[in-house]
This record gives C-alpha cells, sequence and structure tokens, in this order.
C-alpha cells in the first residue's frame, strides 16, 4: 500500500517531515511540468463525494484485524512477575489507549470535496468533520491533543495519512471500485510486530445493497 513514506520519530517529528517532504513533491512536480501543483484540480476524482454506506457483508473487521496488534501491546507493556505497575493509565488499558486514534465510520461516511481549494471533508457517522488539504498543509485532527493530518491525491486515489500523540500512524486510501467505495486502511506503531491493515467497502446512499 502506498503511503507518505515517513519514518516513525514521534508526533511532531513526523508532521514536520511529512510536510517537506510533501512541499517539496509539489514544488518539483509545478517545476517540471510547468504547471499547478499535484493538489490543483487535474488531481482527483468528484466522484468519491457524496454519502456512502458501509457494506458490512464485503468489507473487513477492524477489530478482528487489531487483535494481533493488541496482543503485540500488551506483551510489551504489560508488567511482568513483581514488577511494580506503570504509573498513569492501568496496563490493561494502555493496548486499548494506543489504537484509540482507530475511528474508522461505523456505518456511513459523508465525503465533500473542493478539488480547487485542495480540500477533503471526512464525516463519519454522527461525527464532527475531519477537514484534510491536498496541497501541502496540514489539518489538524483533534486540537485536544497532538493529532495532525496529511492527505495527497495520486490519480483518482485519495491517501490521508495521520500521526499521533501515542505513537501511531493511520495510512488510509480511498478509491472507488466499480459502484462500491473501498477504504484500505494500515496501522503502524513501533510496538506492533506488523501493520494493522483492513478493507471497509461501501455502497452509495440510495443504492440497491
Amino acid at each position: 500500500m502506498r503511503c507518505l513514506k515517513l519514518r516513525q520519530r514521534g508526533p511532531f517529528g513526523v508532521a514536520l517531515a511529512a510536510l517537506l517532504l510533501m512541499t517539496l513533491i509539489a514544488q518539483t512536480g509545478a517545476a517540471s511540468q510547468g504547471g499547478p501543483q499535484a493538489g490543483g484540480p487535474q488531481a482527483g476524482d468528484l466522484n468519491l463525494a457524496g454519502t456512502w454506506i458501509l457494506d458490512s457483508e464485503r468489507s473487513d473487521s477492524p477489530q478482528r484485524a487489531s487483535r494481533r496488534a493488541l496482543r503485540d501491546v500488551e506483551r510489551v507493556l504489560q508488567p511482568r512477575g513483581n514488577a511494580p505497575q506503570p504509573s498513569g493509565m492501568p496496563p490493561a488499558q494502555r493496548p486499548q489507549n494506543i489504537l484509540a486514534p482507530l475511528t474508522p465510520p461505523r456505518e456511513r461516511v459523508q465525503i465533500d470535496l473542493d478539488l480547487e481549494a485542495g480540500e477533503a471533508v471526512f464525516r463519519f457517522d454522527d461525527r464532527a468533520p475531519r477537514r484534510h488539504y491536498t496541497d501541502g498543509r496540514a489539518g489538524v485532527i483533534d486540537s485536544t491533543r497532538p493529532q495532525v493530518g496529511f492527505a495527497a491525491w495520486e490519480g483518482d486515489r485519495l491517501y490521508v495519512e495521520h500521526a499521533h500523540d501515542g505513537g501511531t500512524r493511520i495510512i488510509e486510501e480511498w478509491r472507488l471500485e466499480a459502484d462500491r467505495l473501498a477504504a484500505t486502511y494500515e496501522v503502524r506503531n513501533s510496538l506492533f510486530s506488523d501493520p494493522i491493515r483492513f478493507v471497509l467497502r461501501f455502497r452509495r446512499d440510495g443504492a440497491r445493497p
């Protein structure tokens, strides 16, 4: 799966590296082609826009896909023998805390696109909207803790990456598969032996199941 190719180096390092990388790519593309930057109206697919309903029968289970990662985190963070309990959050809750940023749609997603302005707005279920920029600007996902998001078009596929304060990186790939919307998730953390991967598929609101 394609992503923004960032090294694991902490939330602020990830955010800075991603911003520098995307700015460099945009400037290089504009200079070589003599045209607008990659986030401009020549990139992207407006057909992704609209309201989409989760097709659970054709989708993977995020909970099932996360089980191995949870065991990895528990093995690292759970005290052994007579070791003292860590301060702060109880160890049994820490794996869930690390995966707390992973909040894919449970029932529906609404996507609004403005290719000219380089904006993509996602609303999962009834939650607050997430605004991403495809022209190199960073978007703050949650102002209560460091959660920074970046987005970029690659042809008709939209890639979104989140860097979170717990060291978790979430990469989403949004694309069309015939009459379905597909969202491929990849979740990385240094505590995982392998990334978490799963695919969600959606039908357009009003379409037949």
